[in-house]
């Protein structure tokens, strides 16, 4: 499948100096209600082979933590896992003051973001197709590709080529691929090393403007590594919004840092600069 063309001049006018970013946090950090949303693998948390190995960054989620208690400030933490994953891997609880969504937007513990996102939901339906897919992709891989991973998930089944050689990681995505998309209400989700088939309609940005909508944020801030995390940077256009591209490639964010460690330090940042906007206050 051909993408678009890849702009390279407008990339370059968005890796902002450090300098830019500084500023939009200073202002950011005033704004209430603000909205401080991130990604999860490759943003708070550094890729592993196994999926289900990855740990968020030392910190993070002390911060974020943090971050959630002050007053007139709403954390989100959006991911492509499913929220009974995203709980194992992160270690929140349903008492952390943390918005959850999951299988890119088509679950949530917000009630609001839910029934947004009802139009998007697995019917059962879509659950029978799932179980086909996963058992074809399965197949594929026993067969033909045993060094990839396969990874279940509420709303779709993912391939995961993390830490294979190009030669033997290209061709089991491209059979996932050719899978996904002979099949008729199947979504083929391409990220960083993994391909996801999804039975739902649901994305990142639908479901964090669901979301915006209840918290009426006057900022918000969004941290996102992949591809999906562009229909979020693509939303987040209003001048007070934040939106951070982490590491490199082609992206609609405004602004851009290197990897988890640089998040790790900006969301450190972020609580330094609203800790001292509510003394201030």
């Amino acid at each position: 499948m051909t993408g678009a063309p890849k702009d390279e001049g407008a990339d370059r006018r968005r890796d902002r100096p450090d300098a830019a970013l500084a500023t939009a946090l200073d202002s950011a950090a005033t704004a209430e209600p603000l909205l401080v949303a991130t990604d999860f693998d490759g943003v708070i948390a550094p890729f592993n082979p196994d999926p289900l190995a990855v740990q968020p960054t030392a910190g993070v989620m002390q911060t974020l933590g943090r971050l959630a208690r002050l007053p007139h400030l709403h954390i989100a933490l959006v991911s492509g896992r499913d929220l009974t994953t995203l709980r194992l891997l992160t270690g929140l609880t349903p008492d952390d003051p943390i918005t959850l969504i999951g299988s890119h937007g088509a679950e949530s513990t917000n009630p609001a973001v839910r029934a947004a996102m009802e139009s998007a939901s697995v019917t059962a339906d879509d659950l029978a197709r799932l179980d086909s897919l996963e058992v074809e992709l399965r197949e594929l891989v026993t067969t033909r590709h045993p060094e990839a991973r396969v990874e279940r998930k509420t709303a779709g089944v993912a391939l995961h080529t993390r830490g294979l050689a190009e030669a033997v990681a290209r061709p089991a995505l491209e059979e996932a691929r050719s899978l996904g998309q002979s099949q008729q209400g199947v979504r083929v989700l391409e990220g960083k090393s993994v391909l996801e088939l999804s039975v739902s309609a649901a994305d990142k940005g639908s479901a964090l403007v669901a979301l915006s909508r209840t918290i009426g944020p006057t900022a918000r801030v969004y941290l996102g590594d992949d591809v999906t995390d562009e229909d979020v940077f693509a939303r987040f256009e209003a001048p007070g919004d934040v939106t951070v591209k982490v590491g490199p490639g082609s992206t609609a964010a405004r602004y851009r840092v290197t990897d988890t460690d640089a998040v790790a330090s900006l969301l450190g940042d972020l609580l330094t600069r609203r800790t001292a906007s509510e003394r201030r206050g």
